[in-house]
C-alpha cells in the first residue's frame, strides 16, 4: 500500500513492545520492535493500529497490570546522527560471552555477524562485573542497520524487528540469537 509523499520530511519511529503476560505477539505484522517510515509521530502511531499495535492495554483490560502496557507509541522521530553515543559518531556493540563458548570463538563470530559494518573501535574481549564481554563499536549507515545491532542485542522475537518503509516496502531483521520457530508437522498413520 503506497502512499503520497508528504513535504514535511519523512523520518523513521520506533514502536517497541513488551511480553507483557509473558509472551510477545509475533504474526506476519507484528514483532519486539517495529520501524514505521511517517510524517509525523501521530502517522506513525496511526501505521501502527493499522497493523495491530494498540495502547492503554492495561487501563482496558488486555495487558498484565504487573508487566505494564504492552505497546509504547512514537515519541520522537529516530536520529542516528544524535544517537550515536560516542565522540567518533559510532553505535556500541557488545556481546556478553556465554560461558559454554570460548569468548575468542564469540569475537570470530560478532566480527563475522557485523562484517558488512564499518568498525570504527574494533571489537576485543574484556572483563566487566565478573563475565567477560566483547565491547567494539560500529558506524551506523541506516536504519537497517540500527535495527539489526538493536536485534542482535535484545533479540525476543522471529524476526526481532521489521521496518515498514512508506512506499510499502517492508524488511525483516532477525536476531541471531533467535533460532527460526520449527515448522509444525502432520503425522499421518
Amino acid at each position: 500500500m503506497a502512499r503520497k509523499k508528504e513535504e514535511t520530511g519523512l523520518k523513521f519511529y520506533e514502536i517497541s513492545q513488551s511480553n507483557s503476560g509473558g509472551s510477545f505477539i509475533t504474526d506476519d505484522k507484528l514483532c519486539h520492535r517495529l520501524f514505521i517510515e511517517a510524517n509525523n509521530s501521530a502517522e506513525a502511531d496511526s501505521i501502527a493500529e493499522d497493523l495491530g499495535c494498540y495502547w492503554n492495554g492495561v487501563d482496558e483490560g488486555s495487558d498484565c497490570p504487573c508487566c505494564g502496557d504492552r505497546w509504547s507509541g512514537a515519541y520522537s522521530a529516530i536520529d542516528l546522527t544524535s544517537m550515536t553515543r560516542e565522540k567518533d559518531s559510532s553505535y556500541p556493540v557488545e556481546l556478553w560471552v556465554d560461558r559454554k563458548t570460548p569468548a575468542d570463538e564469540e569475537l570470530a563470530s560478532l566480527k563475522e555477524r557485523y562484517s558488512e559494518f564499518e568498525w570504527i573501535k574494533e571489537p576485543s574481549i574484556n572483563e566487566k562485573y565478573g563475565s567477560q564481554i566483547i565491547e567494539g563499536s560500529v558506524k551506523l549507515n541506516s536504519i537497517e542497520d540500527y535495527a539489526q545491532v538493536l536485534a542482535d542485542q535484545y533479540g525476543w522475537t522471529y524476526p526481532d524487528a521489521r521496518i515498514f518503509y512508506y512506499d510499502g516496502r517492508v524488511k525483516e531483521i532477525f536476531s541471531s540469537k533467535v533460532e527460526a520457530p520449527k515448522k509444525k508437522t502432520n503425522k499421518i498413520g
